[in-house]
């Protein structure tokens, strides 16, 4: 029987697309207890997402979103500016800005939420991860800012972020996997989360190896497990 329900929209006009290195890790490793939607452009794509992952205890959504709302999948052509009518004519320009927000979390009711997305993890009055407790989820994990894509005049280079995501790929795609087979409770998972991102971080201190702006690496892997909030129950069991 599936344990954890993974939420990924599609998307062309971003790079998302190394987390499918964790959607492949946890379906070789997890086997049967992984399901994993991509959603495919369109509204009723999304739709049959959120009714599909009604019979799970675990939602684990990995892709864009923020404080206030959650991104679905955006095709290649997606960001750019055009009339509403060619946006439903033509997938190519199908873009789902808003999927999840205030107004359909309830959805999640009774339910683990891990939120592997930018700035879920902040705590306003307008903020998801409160929503989602207030309309009775029982967990709700996020995170904070997670730097992917390269912002001229950051200091954080384009090699500089692709070492960052393969690391917190391999932390995320072990945790998810042990987290799993263990049945931890939030708490632990998040926990463990933070126990590999330090030993990745003591790796990096001690190697020999020369890596440009190490420094900046190790800083946001400082700041990605120690920006992880959890919302609601922390002891609940995540399958």
């Amino acid at each position: 029987m599936n344990k954890v329900f993974a939420i990924y929209p599609i998307d062309k006009s971003c790079s998302t697309s190394f987390l499918n290195r964790l959607n492949t890790f946890e379906l070789r490793n997890l086997k049967d207890e992984w399901h994993c939607y991509k959603i495919h452009f369109s509204d009723e794509d999304h739709e049959k997402c959120l009714e599909a992952s009604k019979d799970y205890r675990f939602v684990f959504f990995m892709g864009h979103g923020g404080e206030t709302k959650l991104s679905g999948s955006c095709s290649k052509n997606g960001e750019m500016y055009v009339d509403p009518i060619a946006r439903k004519e033509n997938r190519d320009y199908y873009i789902k800005d808003t999927f999840i927000d205030s107004s359909n979390i309830g959805v999640f009711k009774k339910k683990i939420f891990f939120c592997f997305s930018c700035n879920s993890n902040r705590n306003s009055t307008k903020s998801l991860g409160r929503i989602a407790i207030q309309n009775g989820v029982l967990a709700f994990v996020g995170f904070g800012d997670i730097p992917t894509d390269y912002v001229k005049d950051v200091n954080f280079s384009k090699r500089c972020i692709a070492i960052y995501k393969g690391l917190i790929i391999k932390i995320m795609k072990h945790a998810v996997y042990l987290a799993t087979e263990g049945n931890m409770s939030v708490s632990a998972m998040v926990k463990l989360i933070q126990i590999l991102t330090t030993k990745e971080i003591q790796y990096l201190m001690k190697t020999k190896a020369i890596i440009r702006h190490k420094e900046s690496i190790i800083n946001q892997l400082v700041l990605f497990k120690n920006d992880i909030k959890i919302f609601g129950d922390r002891y609940a069991s995540i399958c």
